[in-house]
């Protein structure tokens, strides 16, 4: 009898363990399309819910010649902060097509290099509670755009304790544990994604 409930309890707690890690690993793999989301409401990242996103410009192959799209975020705590890591680029049509990152009324990626092109990976960081994303592109030929991870970022939160549900990245950034070892570029530096074959292995 203590047997078969020691089993059972087992098997619960392993079907819990589960279903936490299942729902922890679609938390920042959730894609967003930015040509989808054009001009809505701001979209608020919350610490528990969504801590970051995904982010394509487009779901199709190529993005649509004369558009004008703008997306907006927020962090749910006046705390937080937004960081921003643009993973691919492929804006050829240059200066026709710009990709360009407010923090409030700041252009956060003033290199015209990060605006359109191939750029490498780089990451912005504000120091507001929101963050607005403006694509535009001409008539001419398009390309496929651009993939991004957002996350929150938590700067007041000393020393990002890990048994609290945080991370601690290698440049200092704060983020949130969930979106460790999710296949997106959440830190800025990869240091999310490092130890994955380690931790998985």
């Amino acid at each position: 009898m203590a047997a078969t409930n020691f089993l059972r309890i087992s098997t619960n707690f392993f079907l819990l363990i589960f279903i936490v890690e299942l729902n922890a690993a679609k938390i920042g793999k959730e894609k967003h399309y930015m040509d989808k989301m054009c001009g809505n409401e701001l979209f608020t990242l919350d610490g528990d819910r969504i801590p970051g996103i995904s982010l394509q410009l487009t779901s199709g192959s190529k993005y649509k010649p004369n558009a004008n799209c703008t997306v907006r975020f927020r962090t749910a705590q006046p705390s937080q902060r937004l960081i921003i890591t643009m993973e691919k680029m492929d804006i050829t049509d240059c200066p026709g097509d710009l990709l360009k990152i407010y923090d409030g009324k700041n252009l956060l990626n003033m290199d015209t290099k990060q605006q359109c092109g191939t750029s490498a990976s780089f990451t912005v960081t504000s120091s507001t509670t929101q963050v607005s994303i403006t694509f535009t592109s001409n008539a001419a030929s398009e390309s496929s755009g651009f993939q991004a991870a957002i996350a929150l970022h938590f700067p007041m939160i000393a020393s990002c304790p890990q048994n609290l549900g945080f991370f601690q990245c290698k440049n200092k950034n704060c983020i949130s544990k969930q979106l460790e070892c999710d296949g997106r570029n959440h830190c800025g530096d990869g240091t999310d994604e490092n130890q994955c074959g380690i931790l998985s292995g």
